[in-house]
């Protein structure tokens, strides 16, 4: 989750609230730094304050629908008239919250954005988180590894057939578009390469003997 708020007192009471209900939380305190957050942490909700430093939230919300229609948006503002209200809600924003806001009520319409937005881009393999969209791993502590672009399609078929073995015929297909004319050996040195970043976590990515790879995780 990405908290957009430049009063700090909010930011910290919403990030104590939000992370003891098992979220993990980032912090931007203006217009700019919100952006490059969302570029590089890839939430999937966000709560967004209109009143801010530089770059305001309209535009921080126009900037991260132009690249992404599916995280879930709630703007948070003391500009609760009608006419702001319609205009965050028709530039993207999933909710409107008027300040002042109890906490019980937030959290509520957070949650229920979070379950209607289910953002398919982020992977949990044991202790590590998987972010296809931005073909990385990471692991316990933050430490990131990238992954090339083929490593990153395998995981992610991988992933969205998890307890499913996966032949190595459908990788080909899927991920260099050809089954016929390519030796399957390929998709063996790619699941090592994998299976090298993952670490310990390596042990749910299993082979199924005379098929292919199954996650089991």
């Amino acid at each position: 989750m990405l908290i957009v708020e430049d009063d700090q007192k909010i930011s910290r009471l919403l990030q104590i609230l939000f992370e003891s209900h098992g979220y993990e939380v980032r912090i931007a305190r203006d217009g700019e730094e919100a952006w490059q957050t969302f570029q590089l942490f890839d939430p999937a909700v966000v709560i967004l304050d209109l009143m801010l430093p530089g770059m305001d939230g309209f535009e921080v919300l126009e900037r991260i629908r132009s690249i992404d229609d599916e995280v879930g948006v709630v703007v948070l503002t003391a500009r609760g008239e009608v006419e702001n209200r319609i205009k965050g809600l028709k530039k993207g924003a999933d909710d409107y919250v008027p300040k002042p806001f109890h906490l019980d009520e937030l959290l509520a319409r957070v949650e229920s954005v979070a379950k209607r937005v289910r953002k398919r881009d982020r992977f949990q393999i044991g202790d590590v988180e998987f972010f296809p969209r931005l073909r990385k791993l990471r692991y316990i502590g933050g430490k990131e590894v990238s992954l090339s672009d083929r490593e990153s399609a395998i995981l992610e078929i991988l992933c969205e057939k998890r307890g499913t073995a996966v032949s190595r015929e459908e990788l080909l297909e899927r991920v260099w578009g050809d089954s016929e004319n390519i030796s399957r050996n390929v998709v063996d040195v790619y699941v090592k390469y994998i299976r090298d970043k993952l670490g310990e976590a390596a042990k749910f990515l299993k082979t199924v003997r005379g098929v292919g790879y199954v996650l089991d995780a």
